[in-house]
């Protein structure tokens, strides 16, 4: 069974699951931060093709890391940390190989709508992706490591920082970009499934434009990717 197996196991057990160890002498080249939104608003807590489909993607974004990446899975929705309880944390290790965590991430992601169906998941009332964003910054020590976060999220705010729908809105959030003098490594923020339920593309298209906008203007990554299919 692996880590990731395991932890998943633990989770739905009601067990707390910590980061893997690391073997020792390992570098870290990378780090890759999935974060599954659980708001209602997103097909992934009841469309099961859907999640099926969003669970190859990041399967294949896995399969190509390198020895010594790390590996994190958070769920958010509202604010409430402790109705986000699922944190797994899994590092590429000859033991633990590419192919092992993308096994077990796609039956996780895939089993999305199942496991909200039976209550081991909650579905969420609000959709907090920028504290979200900004807690798992800080977390990590500021993308010290270079990160790529991949979230899975219809990216429709509705949270103290803004409520986005299909006609626009705006985010209200602080800056949190690195000062002058000091730089991050968060090099992307894709957003996979983008405008999943609105109405039309113009709606979609504008929608990923204020996400656009406010990476450029308030976060730290050094690029946007909306994808609204794939």
């Amino acid at each position: 069974m692996s880590n990731l197996i395991r932890a998943l196991c633990m989770f739905l057990c009601g067990v707390f699951v910590g980061p893997a160890a690391a073997e020792e002498g390992e570098a870290v080249p990378i780090r890759l931060v999935i974060g599954l939104d659980l708001s209602k608003s997103n097909p992934l807590t009841e469309n099961q093709a859907y999640a099926g489909k969003l669970a190859d993607f990041v399967a294949e974004e896995i399969d190509g890391l390198r020895l010594g990446a790390e590996v994190q899975i958070r769920t958010f929705g509202v604010s409430d940390a402790t109705r986000n309880t699922l944190r797994i944390d899994e590092q590429v290790t000859l033991r633990n190989p590419p192919s092992a965590i993308s096994a077990a991430v796609k039956k996780l992601v895939s089993s999305i709508p199942a496991l909200v169906s039976s209550g081991r998941l909650e579905a969420q009332d609000a959709t907090n992706i920028v504290g979200f964003l900004r807690t798992s910054v800080q977390s990590i020590g500021e993308c010290q490591t270079p990160t790529r976060f991949i979230l899975l999220t219809d990216g429709l705010e509705d949270s103290e920082y803004g409520r986005l729908t299909g006609s626009g809105g705006a985010l209200t959030s602080p800056v949190f970009k690195p000062p002058k003098d000091k730089r991050y490594k968060c090099d992307e923020l894709l957003f996979l499934g983008i405008g999943q339920g609105l109405a039309s593309q113009s709606e979609r298209d504008r929608l990923a434009q204020i996400w656009r906008e406010w990476v450029a203007h308030s976060a730290p990554f050094k690029a946007f990717t909306p994808l609204q299919d794939w």
